[in-house]
């Protein structure tokens, strides 16, 4: 009998041996993972904070006057995008989870997912919007491009040329033709918005359609009203350098009545 309880005893102790290994593993792999977590929200964060840092830099560059200048501006925007380590090591998952969302709630803005109520309208302008982007990154591209051109007047301006051409093809590319005659005519009656299932409102114009045609309703942020713009100004003689800015400038906005930037 006292063999045989010596035994049992033995066995319970090596039991909580081996359960006190298993939560020792489990707690380490606890820490493991929110250690993890930790590290991939920073990481992230960083890198969205270094971005907005330089776009917010490089739209101020032309209003200082020194690299001293600049420098000192530069080390004050990293400082404000710096990333808040201890509100993120408090609760990791739930920085991940706040970040996800905010991505979500991003790509669903500018509309890189489609919205379940979305019909198929939705999903041209979504796709409208798509190209209007694509568009406006080409242009700067090529005004990035031309810089190197600044020296020689006739090669910024030809290159300039070219790129207005190549982004005014892209724009035709599924432009609705009755809505692009109604834009060169210039004569805008009303403007108004339009609720939309997700995001902010739709800019919608009442224009002129001609002669022996009532007023037709298109939407401002649209192809059609960019290329009758290039086509006015470029009837006017205006230089393709300019039309090339005014052309940027509006493609940054996408309606009128409020500072909707892409």
């Amino acid at each position: 009998m006292g063999l045989d309880r010596r035994h049992s005893d033995n066995c319970d102790r090596d039991d909580d041996a081996v359960d006190g290994d298993a939560v020792g593993d489990a707690i380490d792999d606890e820490a493991r993972e929110l250690e993890l977590v930790r590290e991939v929200v920073l990481t992230r964060r960083r890198v969205d904070g270094i971005v907005l840092a330089a776009l917010t830099l490089g739209a101020e560059l032309l209003d200082h006057s020194s690299p001293v200048v600049t420098a000192t501006r530069a080390a004050q925007i990293l400082a404000a995008h710096a990333v808040d380590e201890t509100e993120v090591g408090r609760d990791p998952r739930a920085a991940l989870h706040t970040d996800m969302a905010r991505d979500h709630d991003r790509a669903r803005r500018i509309g890189l997912i489609r919205h379940k109520c979305e019909n198929d309208d939705d999903s041209r302008r979504r796709q409208r919007t798509a190209l209007l982007c694509e568009v406006r990154a080409d242009l700067l591209e090529v005004v990035r491009r031309c810089r190197g051109f600044r020296l020689d007047g006739i090669a910024f301006a030809d290159g300039i040329s070219q790129g207005l051409c190549a982004a005014t093809d892209k724009l035709v590319i599924g432009a609705d033709m009755d809505a692009y005659h109604a834009w060169q005519r210039g004569m805008v009656l009303k403007i108004s918005e339009e609720p939309t299932h997700s995001g902010p409102p739709r800019a919608m114009a009442t224009v002129d359609a001609g002669p022996g045609r009532g007023p037709l309703t298109v939407e401002w942020d649209s192809c059609e009203r960019r290329l009758a713009l290039v086509a006015r100004m470029a009837r006017a003689g205006v230089s393709p350098v300019v039309i090339c800015d005014r052309l940027l400038a509006d493609l940054s906005v996408a309606s009128p009545l409020r500072f909707s930037l892409r």
